[in-house]
């Protein structure tokens, strides 16, 4: 295996790939933020523009000791190291124009102003491209920049209420009086900005050949719509409405509390259950008729769960954890975050790193990068700059710069010839060809955002041992079908399947010779197993030098626990997402879906992005260890700074905010998954809210007065609205306090999203017709791109359909040869 850059000092060894590239950042929070956090730490010069007053982040923490303090809140200051830093009021012509004298000189803009906003600051995208077409242009907004909730007001609360993310969790909850849950942090703005980034960076990969300047828009709701793992589809394929509420189909799949600590366990395998009972000693009751198999399990699985609680009692977390996985058995501490930076993994991993600060005498670590790589380095040198830092060099630079064509960024063989011109009808990564060795979903999620973005994805499939999700439910009308299976034909839209038995030394020599007419390989299987295959980097790159590679796993391919078993849930717990995702503090909560798998993904998608722009500056390829836990931490630094700055752990807030009142999902008229969020951000706000639901005096009311009062009167507000609104459909209180401009939204169910006017209306669900399952609604495209348009353009493949086409014309295989191919088990 190649050496990985592994983050050792300022900057890591190898290239910075976009140290070229010059980004403009506008906006508020930390969609924007983040997509310009990540293309700063692989070399951009981004150029931050705050208001006079400051970025919210600035006041959302952590801080130092509870010490308010605009220039040292921990969300800030990771999101915007290595940035500069400018204030601009776009509301004044003055400043507006000093903007554009910005933009005449980048090649990216990425903003996230809301559509209501954008006319009063000039900040329409097309409007923007219109005066600067060289410009890649990316527009980050709550449920995009068109359609019937264009405009509706809404913040992190709402949107992950309206992306079907919810509705999910707490997993298996009990308590149907409880409302749904959001997700900890900001992960809507983070997911916005994860795919915004890595959208950004093909339409600027596309520009580098010859491409012209374009506009991308985002959705922040569909982002988390497309991330929904099984949800949509029980509702699609099934006519099946998903729940936060109920218990497992399979078991054991639990939190158990051991001696000293909280343990997931999660065997979904008959084998790993019996290593399991051979661990407890093989117990009598194991035997007993109604625990023979998983879904017997899980019908029983409370009377399961109570035979295995005493055994867990007994052991240290830490140390069944190591046993447990010894055994193959799946399993991971529910770590909380002191526990992720004592982690000796993370430590030899080298993940965590010092984040540039101005006070010497203050330390915060932090996550660095999410994935490792063999010729692409990254940074992380300057602290985040402090309000209108920046002012003065940065205009003062403005004049006598001369805005640079994209031809200086390629390499000189790959400059002019066959580069594809503006205008095309495809998508940005058109050209790109992507072997896929990947199952599940942590991989098929990376895949398919490649195939969105029109690279030609084939993926090596085998009859003997089918791709998991071509196995499981929900499948149309409900029965089982190796092509009917929702899960398999929503991750793998777009793509091509070829059938290669890969135990078998003559498909292992076709899988290396197609690797010779491919840019990009995806796989996911366990560390080391694709070596032994015959079809490691190593080798691949002697079929093709150039070629990138990217291995997915939960632990990355190095580090003591890179060889254990991991799912995304578990990821979860050992993350700590869990440990803050419950109603109260020590009672962590499940989320609805597995986050991990399509969070790593997407930043799986970035860094094959970003190593298909540095090859083609360098004309180098490279190999990628991208690790699921490593992407979960960098999109949960709320949690892990509160430990990092001051040494506690963070609260638990359910769904509401540290400083936000109203903040909250609240009852509405209706059955167990009906609620409605409400957030209230500002005193204008605030007093919109208690005129629109016919209480003007609650603006004036002793208790509730500032927004700190209403926060400490929190129980009593929250009781007060609760009256009001569960008297009333959630979708008429939600549309009377959006007109009234109150960011409020119902909580969005599978059934809810499926039928959805908005989605439809934007085109985000997608009906194709499928040669077995017909026409059925998938989740689409979360982004849009006006040069190279990004679309679902076929149903995901039958088992092995292009087989013979992609043999035929990427290796010019005759049928005879074919036909001995399939005799001798090759293709099978």
């Amino acid at each position: 295996m190649a050496e990985l850059a592994g983050g050792h000092g300022s900057v890591a060894t190898g290239c910075l790939p976009l140290d070229d590239v010059r980004v403009v950042e506008c906006g508020d929070g930390v969609a924007a933020a983040f997509a310009t956090k990540l293309m700063a730490l692989l070399g951009a010069n981004v150029i931050k523009v705050e208001p006079p007053n400051g970025d919210r982040t600035r006041l959302r923490g952590p801080f130092f000791d509870d010490r308010i303090d605009a220039e040292n809140s921990g969300l800030f200051l990771y999101l915007n190291a290595d940035k500069r830093g400018v204030t601009l009021d776009l509301r004044s012509n003055a400043d507006r124009a000093r903007l554009d004298e910005l933009l005449a000189n980048a090649d990216i803009l990425i903003h996230n102003f809301p559509p209501h906003e954008r006319p009063l600051l000039g900040m329409d995208s097309a409007a923007i491209h219109a005066a600067h077409p060289h410009l890649i242009i990316t527009g980050i907004s709550a449920f995009g920049d068109y359609g019937p909730r264009a405009n509706w007001r809404a913040y992190e609360l709402n949107v992950v209420h309206a992306g079907g993310v919810a509705a999910l969790g707490p997993l298996c909850s009990k308590r149907p009086d409880l409302p749904p849950l959001k997700l900890y942090g900001h992960q809507a703005e983070f997911q916005a900005g994860n795919h915004a980034a890595f959208a950004t960076l093909a339409a600027w990969f596309n520009r580098i050949q010859g491409g012209a300047g374009q506009t991308v828009e985002v959705s922040a709701q569909e982002c988390l719509v497309a991330m929904l793992e099984l949800s949509l589809l029980f509702y699609t394929y099934m006519g099946l409405r998903t729940s936060r509420l109920g218990g497992r189909l399979i078991g054991p799949w639990r939190i158990f509390d051991c001696r000293n600590g909280k343990l997931l366990l999660a065997c979904v395998e008959e084998h790993q259950w019996h290593s399991l009972v051979e661990l407890m000693g093989n117990p009598e009751w194991a035997g007993e008729e109604i625990f023979k198999d998983r879904l017997h399990r899980g019908r029983n699985y409370d009377a399961l769960c109570a035979l295995m609680e005493e055994w867990f009692r007994q052991w240290d977390v830490t140390e069944l954890f190591h046993v447990c996985q010894q055994r193959r058995i799946p399993a991971a501490p529910v770590n909380r975050m002191a526990d992720i930076f004592a982690d000796r993994h993370l430590r030899e991993r080298n993940f965590f790193h010092p984040l540039p600060l101005r006070d010497p005498t203050s330390r915060i670590e932090v996550a660095s990068m999410p994935f490792k790589a063999s010729d692409m380095g990254w940074r992380l040198e300057r602290p985040a700059p402090l309000l209108g830092e920046h002012n003065t060099q940065v205009w003062s630079a403005q004049a006598p710069a001369i805005r640079k064509t994209a031809d200086h960024l390629l390499s000189p063989d790959r400059q002019l010839g066959g580069l594809r011109q503006s205008g095309d009808s495809k998508g940005p990564l058109a050209g790109i060809r992507v072997l896929d060795f990947s199952w599940v979903w942590q991989g098929p999620f990376c895949t398919l955002q490649l195939a969105h973005l029109g690279a030609e994805v084939i993926r090596v499939e085998s009859a003997k041992r089918p791709e998991i999700n071509r196995l499981i439910p929900p499948f149309a009308e409900g029965k089982p079908g190796i092509n009917r299976a929702g899960s398999f034909n929503q991750w793998n839209q777009g793509k091509k399947s070829i059938l290669l038995d890969l135990s078998n030394p003559r498909a292992v020599e076709i899988a290396l010779a197609l690797a010779a007419h491919c840019d990009l390989v995806v796989e996911n299987f366990a560390p080391g197993i694709i070596s032994r295959m015959g079809l490691g980097y190593e080798r691949l790159r002697q079929s093709r030098p150039d070629i990138i590679m990217l291995s997915l796993s939960g632990y990355g391919q190095t580090g003591p626990y890179s060889r254990y078993v991991s799912y995304g849930g578990l990821l979860g717990a050992q993350s700590g997402l869990f440990s803050v995702s419950g109603y109260v503090a020590e009672e962590p909560g499940e989320t609805g879906i597995t986050y991990g798998d399509p969070n790593s993904g997407a930043l799986a998608v970035f860094a094959a992005i970003a190593a298909l722009i540095h090859r083609a500056k360098t004309g180098r390829g490279q190999y990628i260890d991208v690790s699921l836990w490593e992407a979960l931490e960098m999109v949960l630094p709320e949690a892990w700074l509160e430990y990092s700055m001051n040494r506690r752990e963070p609260p638990v807030s359910a769904n509401r905010d540290r400083w936000m009142a109203p903040h909250n999902c609240y009852k509405s008229k209706g059955d167990a998954e009906e609620w409605i969020t409400i957030a209230v951000g500002s005193e204008e706000e605030w007093a919109a809210f208690c005129t629109a639901i016919g209480q003007p005096s609650l603006a004036t009311d002793p208790r509730f007065a500032t927004s700190a009062l209403r926060k400490q009167n929190e129980d009593e507000l929250d009781a007060i609205i609760t009256r009001w609104t569960s008297a009333r459909d959630r979708w008429e209180a939600a549309e009377l306090l959006q007109r009234a401009g109150v960011a409020a939204m119902p909580t969005l169910t599978n059934q809810d999203l499926a039928l959805d006017r908005h989605l439809r209306e934007r085109g985000f669900l997608v009906e194709l017709e499928h040669p077995e399952v017909g026409k059925r609604t998938h989740a689409g495209v979360p982004w849009q791109m006006s040069g190279t348009p990004c679309r679902v353009t076929r149903p995901a493949p039958v088992l092995g359909a292009d087989t013979e086409q992609v043999l035929q014309s990427l290796l010019g295989f005759s049928e005879q040869e074919l036909q001995r191919l399939r005799r001798e088990n090759v293709i099978a």
